[in-house]
């Protein structure tokens, strides 16, 4: 199992992508993806457990690209 944090966004957020990338990618609902989002736009840290660890490498590569400042834990 691996983390993911989302810690912080910069400036340019792509924020429909992001919530969009929780769901595709992840499996989350649309309700948890967007108020993960939602929180980490509050400046609040979101921390994801994610059982396949190539599936969270492959979400902390597009959340960085996205605007997402986060770490990757395995």
């Amino acid at each position: 199992m691996a983390k993911v944090i989302l810690e912080s966004w910069r400036e340019g957020l792509l924020k429909v992508s992001l919530t969009r990338l929780q769901n595709k990618k992840l499996g989350m609902s649309l309700i948890d993806s967007k108020t993960n989002t939602d929180m980490l736009l509050e400046d609040q840290i979101i921390v994801l457990e994610i059982k396949d660890k190539i599936i969270a490498r492959e979400f902390f590569e597009q959340a960085e690209k996205l605007g997402v400042n986060c770490k990757f834990l395995e």
